[in-house]
């Protein structure tokens, strides 16, 4: 099975604004990381969007447990509880496909806007949003941390 992008039925169950908090979370911790520690490495996407994390550890579960910024931020001194965290976080960001991580590149990593990416990857910014929030679900999901994004008003039947 390839890794396409998720059909419209899969990305109408999600709310991108919820996912978009929790991926910021994330990212608010790189930074917190990067200003308060030498030679932090965090999971990075390359200009070939390969995604790069120097000192993978192997972890088993990759579910985020407690995802609270503050405590992550307490916990992540600890460079071995790092290490296992952005382990997962590599893997997360293994599950998306070429577009995606280019997508999610542009939003997450230097803040562009919708328009600047779609100009950038060549799509109107109505696949890009579709892309960006494939990339979102993929990614949270395999955090463990998707159940917190579905929409409430989703029929089930």
């Amino acid at each position: 099975m390839k890794n396409e992008v998720l059909s419209k039925d899969m990305l109408d169950l999600y709310s991108y604004v919820d996912m978009r908090k929790i991926i910021k979370k994330i990212f608010e911790l790189f930074q917190y990381l990067e200003r308060t520690s030498e030679n932090v490495n965090i999971p990075r996407i390359t200009r070939g969007y390969q995604v790069k994390y120097e000192q993978f550890t192997p972890v088993s579960n990759s579910a985020v447990e407690n995802f609270v910024l503050r405590k992550l931020m307490l916990e992540t001194k600890n460079e071995d509880y790092r290490k296992k965290l952005f382990s997962k976080i590599t893997l997360s960001l293994q599950k998306l496909n070429e577009l995606e991580l280019e997508v999610f590149h542009y939003t997450f990593y230097e803040s562009k806007s919708e328009y600047d990416i779609s100009k950038i990857v060549n799509w109107g910014y109505k696949k890009v949003r579709q892309i960006r929030k494939s990339a979102c679900i993929k990614f949270l999901s395999s955090l463990g941390l998707d159940s917190e994004c579905l929409k409430e008003d989703v029929n089930l039947v």
